[in-house]
């Protein structure tokens, strides 16, 4: 098993449990926008930047929502994370049993990774320049800015870098990149995937628990 010099960790689904109600929060504000946004079409966007999750649904929906609207998402999203987030089951087993440097890399904005590490007790396990949000680059996951960003600045070379992803998007952007990819299945929102999405978008190994990422790195 090659060995690593950086690991880097998508946040939403990957560290926090927060995609379900992540999405609570987006089809709440649409609804009270009057504009219906099922389930579905929230999780195929899953992993990229908002921008591009907005106008992936106006392009599904065929209305946009007012700019106006646009700060209720997070202050519904922070709700719900500050009462219900949760680590993803078996992490900080993982970061308390890794030495090897590590650091976030989310399409969340900074604000929201912050406010997810805090609340579930995460934070201590990152350095604060070691959290990357796909707002610090012009182009978000699929494209590879945001992980070669995240390598430069942690001073890895791409090549022995691991990448965990829950998303398709972000196991392409980690391939791009020419990094190591490891699709995630442990989040509530994928325990019922099958994780072949993940797998076609060239994942190296998918796992369900922490505990079977562990196992595989130690060969």
């Amino acid at each position: 098993m090659a060995e690593f010099d950086c690991i880097i960790f998508d946040c939403d689904g990957v560290l926090v449990d927060s995609e379900i109600l992540a999405r609570r929060a987006m089809q709440s504000v649409f609804r009270q926008a009057g504009i219906e946004v099922t389930a579905e079409m929230v999780d195929s966007f899953v992993g990229m930047k908002f921008a591009d999750i907005l106008n992936g649904i106006e392009a599904r929906t065929g209305q946009r929502i007012a700019d106006d609207d646009h700060p209720r998402f997070w202050t519904e999203t922070k709700a719900l994370f500050t009462d219900h987030l949760r680590p993803v089951p078996g992490v900080v087993a993982f970061l308390e049993g890794s030495t090897i440097q590590r650091c976030v890399a989310s399409s969340s904005d900074h604000e929201r990774i912050r406010h997810s590490l805090g609340v579930t007790g995460l934070a201590e396990f990152f350095e604060p320049g070691a959290i990357f949000s796909s707002h610090d680059v012009t182009r978000g996951k699929p494209e590879p800015d945001l992980v070669l960003h995240a390598a430069r600045t942690m001073g890895a070379d791409p090549a022995r870098c691991l990448v965990i992803e829950d998303s398709r998007f972000g196991v392409m952007g980690a391939k791009a990149a020419g990094m190591a990819a490891y699709g995630f299945l442990g989040g509530a929102h994928l325990l019922a995937n099958s994780g072949d999405a993940l797998r076609e978008a060239g994942a190296d190994f998918v796992a369900r628990s922490y505990e079977e990422i562990a196992a595989f790195m130690a060969g």
